[in-house]
C-alpha cells in the first residue's frame, strides 16, 4: 500500500503541544489519496459567507466541540459536516504540530487518508469548492513564493505556495511545510527516475 509508509511514521510521531490561554482550539485534516500513483492532498475554498478566513484555501476542519472527544474527533467530524466524507472512511494516521493563527486559533492538525474517487457532499455555506494539489507539486521550489499579508497596519511575509493559479498561506502554508519537511527528512518521499523528475512515496 502507497501510504502505508506515511502511515508507519505518524503512528509514532509525537506532535509537539503548544498551551492554549485565550485561543480557541480548532482541528484540521489533510486528507490525502493516491491517483494513478500519485499522491495528493485534498484542500477546500472557504466561501465568502464563514465568520473568518473568507475565501481562502485551507484543510477541512473547525472549532472544537463539547460533544468531541478528542481533537482528532473534531477533525474527523468537521471532515465529514464541510465535505461529506464519513467519519468511518477516514483513517487517521497521525498528528502534526500545532500552529497559531493570526486569527486566535490554536490548530491540531492531523494527517490521514480518504477513499478515492469519493462522492463528495459539499456544505455550501462553508465551502465553495475542492482543491487537488499533488505532493509533487509543494516539492518544487519555484511554487514556494514570496508573500505579504496586510492586518491593515503592517505587511508581515508569510510562507506561501503557489500552484496552478491558488495560492495557498496562513496556517494552511504552514502545516504543509511541516509535512513536507517531515517527510524530506525521514526519507519519506524519493526522487523518481524518470524524465519528469517527479516524486512519490516511498516503497
Amino acid at each position: 500500500m502507497p501510504l502505508k509508509q506515511l502511515a508507519n511514521f505518524y503512528s509514532t510521531y509525537q506532535p509537539e503541544s503548544k498551551i492554549s490561554t485565550d485561543t480557541i482550539r480548532a482541528a484540521v485534516l489533510c486528507p490525502l489519496f493516491i491517483e494513478e500513483g500519485i499522491l495528493k492532498m485534498l484542500f477546500i475554498k472557504r466561501s465568502l459567507t464563514v465568520k473568518t478566513h473568507k475565501g481562502e484555501i485551507s484543510f477541512p476542519g473547525g472549532v472544537s466541540e463539547n460533544q468531541d472527544y478528542s481533537l482528532e474527533a473534531t477533525s474527523t467530524r468537521e471532515t465529514e459536516e464541510e465535505i461529506g466524507v464519513k467519519v468511518d472512511d477516514i483513517t487517521i494516521f497521525g498528528g502534526l504540530d500545532e500552529v497559531n493563527t493570526t486569527t486566535g486559533f490554536l490548530v491540531s492538525p492531523f494527517v490521514g487518508a480518504i477513499p478515492h474517487p469519493y462522492k463528495f457532499k459539499l456544505s455550501t455555506n462553508e465551502v465553495d469548492s475542492l482543491i487537488t494539489l499533488t505532493i509533487d507539486d509543494f516539492l518544487e521550489p519555484r511554487n514556494k513564493i514570496d508573500f505579504y499579508y496586510f492586518n491593515g497596519r503592517q505587511l508581515s511575509p508569510q510562507l506561501a505556495f503557489k500552484i496552478d493559479g491558488h495560492v495557498i498561506w496562513g496556517a494552511t502554508a504552514k502545516i504543509m511545510w511541516q509535512f513536507l519537511e517531515l517527510g524530506k527528512k525521514h526519507n519519506l518521499f524519493t526522487k523518481s527516475a524518470s524524465a519528469s523528475q517527479s516524486f512519490h512515496l516511498a516503497s
